[in-house]
């Protein structure tokens, strides 16, 4: 656990960065520090592995005050990542990773050995151990970074906005990768960002400050968007903070149609079907547009008269935030719903995802509970 008992950093010319921080961070949870440039987030982070000494209060790792313990010592035990992943441009991606473990007194072969086991563990393949950070891509730099924290094995990872130099696909997919090994090591972890919806989406806890390093908020995502403290913390969220609820909605009971689903050879099940919009497929069920029937007589060839299928979604795992987004971008207004294999299972309009949404949001706001998707 780690405790910040009235934290505050205080520089000599009279700058308050940190201002009476009153919090606690759980053992084996994912907290989140967001606000805006100056709030102090990031020397909040710092003063956890002593980069920045608190000037007054406390920070405590389980229990112990961090000023009573030598730093070396201290950070030996707290993997820390930062935006630009920091590393050694002459050290290949395995003497990188390999680092910490050879200054605890691993051998090299020992080292190496236990770099190989978290790059794979972070998505890297052995391929990539002999390059250079120079040969690798911003995210797999990123994913370097998180394999070198996690070298040792820390109780603790620290890691100061470290998706925000990466293009929005890649710390998309980055994030999810984070969730995924979180979901099985359960570290302690404190993630700095300046993005809510990254906050939102990693969080289990999420602390708002406010300029001057006030603390605004702590709380969970879901209690955040519902019940903002005051007017700071409703406008940081931003005016789509509804839009960002829907991502605690599950999509496994959204009322799926197949009548529209057909086969791209099936032209007299085209013909036949009432429905405006049909999801042709093919042989293995998978999606390969939309055929509006208004256009007149169903061509021979069905594949090549086709819209895009747009983006699907997967009941049970995605939100129904994810659900509703596919049915706006949708060209016939419907989202697609497919298997963990890409297979369509079935589809659902606009209008039904928002009727749906009404009925959620009714039974959360009696009930108060929320439950976050991936």
């Amino acid at each position: 656990m780690i405790t910040f008992d009235g934290g505050e950093k205080r520089y000599p010319d009279g700058t308050v960065a940190v201002d009476g921080l009153d919090l606690e961070v759980p053992t084996g949870t994912l907290t989140v520090f967001v606000g805006p440039s100056g709030c102090g987030k990031t020397t909040s982070l710092r003063m956890i592995n002593r980069m920045a000494e608190p000037t007054r209060g406390r920070v405590l790792v389980n229990g112990s005050d961090v000023r009573d313990q030598d730093p070396q010592i201290l950070r030996r035990g707290i993997g820390y990542v930062i935006q630009h992943a920091g590393l050694f441009p002459h050290r290949t991606v395995v003497d990188n990773v390999a680092t910490v473990p050879r200054l605890l007194g691993r051998s090299r072969k020992q080292a190496r050995a236990t770099a190989l086991e978290v790059l794979e563990r972070v998505g890297l393949g052995e391929e990539l151990a002999g390059r250079y950070p120079a040969q690798l891509s911003g995210g797999q730099q990123q994913r370097v970074g998180v394999a070198r924290a996690l070298a040792a094995d820390p109780p603790i990872l620290l890691m100061d906005e470290p998706f925000s130099a990466v293009d929005p696909v890649v710390r998309k997919e980055l994030q999810q990768e984070l969730l995924r090994l979180q979901s099985v090591l359960a570290k302690t972890i404190v993630l700095v960002t300046h993005d809510i919806d990254e906050a939102i989406t990693l969080g289990d806890r999420v602390a708002v400050l406010r300029p001057g390093g006030v603390l605004a908020q702590y709380a969970t995502p879901e209690e955040l968007l519902t019940t903002p403290a005051d007017d700071f913390v409703a406008g940081f969220l931003g005016v789509d903070r509804g839009v960002r609820l829907l991502s605690f909605f599950p999509s496994g009971d959204l009322p799926l149609r197949t009548e529209p689903v057909v086969a791209a050879g099936d032209a007299d099940a085209v013909s036949r079907s009432d429905e405006r919009w049909l999801l042709v497929t093919d042989d293995a069920r998978r999606p390969l547009g939309w055929f509006d029937s208004r256009t007149g007589a169903v061509p021979q060839d069905l594949a090549g008269e086709l819209m895009p299928p747009g983006r699907a979604f997967v009941p049970g795992r995605d939100s129904v935030r994810t659900a509703l987004d596919a049915a706006v971008l949708s060209p016939a207004g419907h989202a697609v719903a497919v298997d963990e294999s890409g297979c369509v299972l079935g589809v659902i309009s606009g209008e039904q995802v928002a009727a749906v949404i009404r009925t959620q949001h009714h039974g959360r706001s009696r009930s108060g509970t929320l439950r976050k998707m991936s």
